[in-house]
């Protein structure tokens, strides 16, 4: 991950202060979009995924300052969920190819407005729920016409690091990041409670 520091408009930094919720796409911003798959010896099909641990401190960098995490994501991998759980996100909503739902689900429940969500794709089916965002950012590597729509295009591409770029936004933004900085040197990044994450299938949804 490059460590060079992104220089950022007085606009973004504006939309940034608002942000209390980070959600994310999982194929093609925590992973690089390939997808890989092996076959166990009882015959099932697995999916692996490849996830950046800058990006893992980064979810527990944004949990410690109060900052609401989550996912929203076409696939259902058990990596990812696996993934969530071990970070403590605060939602995982998985087989949503049309993502504007659960965004709203999550307003609902949460009480927040659109303009404190912050939201990172990189494909088509992402541009519904980027209109919708506060803070829409876009994979540097993401399809154009996505990035066209987004607030912030990141310097990093997919899967290496786009999410802890886009959480030191939000952090330096809201004036934590020597706060941050305070508890990585006392060795307490990632200390604050974790929680079990809001799980809602699309295979599900309105059935609970």
């Amino acid at each position: 991950m490059a460590t060079k520091r992104v220089k950022y408009t007085p606009a973004v930094l504006a939309r940034a202060r608002k942000i209390k919720l980070v959600l994310t796409d999982v194929d093609g911003v925590l992973t690089d979009s390939s997808m890989n798959f092996f076959t166990t010896p009882d015959g099932k099909t697995v999916e692996i995924k490849k996830f950046s641990a800058y990006d893992g401190i980064a979810f527990h960098m944004l949990r410690d300052s109060g900052i609401q995490t989550g996912i929203i994501t076409g696939g259902n991998a058990p990596a990812t969920a696996h993934r969530a759980h071990s970070l403590g996100m605060d939602f995982l909503y998985y087989n949503f190819l049309s993502k504007k739902p659960p965004l709203e689900h999550i307003l609902l429940k949460t009480g927040l407005k659109a303009q404190q969500v912050a939201y990172i794709g990189d494909d088509l089916i992402d541009i519904p729920i980027l209109l919708r965002a506060g803070l829409a950012c876009a994979v540097k590597n993401a399809r154009e016409e996505v990035k066209q729509i987004c607030h912030y295009t990141t310097a990093a591409e997919s899967g290496q690091g786009v999410f802890r770029e886009v959480a030191e936004l939000v952090l330096r933004a809201q004036g934590f990041w020597d706060e941050v900085l305070a508890k990585a040197r006392a060795g307490k990044i990632g200390l604050s409670r974790k929680k079990t994450p809001v799980l809602i299938d699309f295979k599900t949804w309105g059935l609970e």
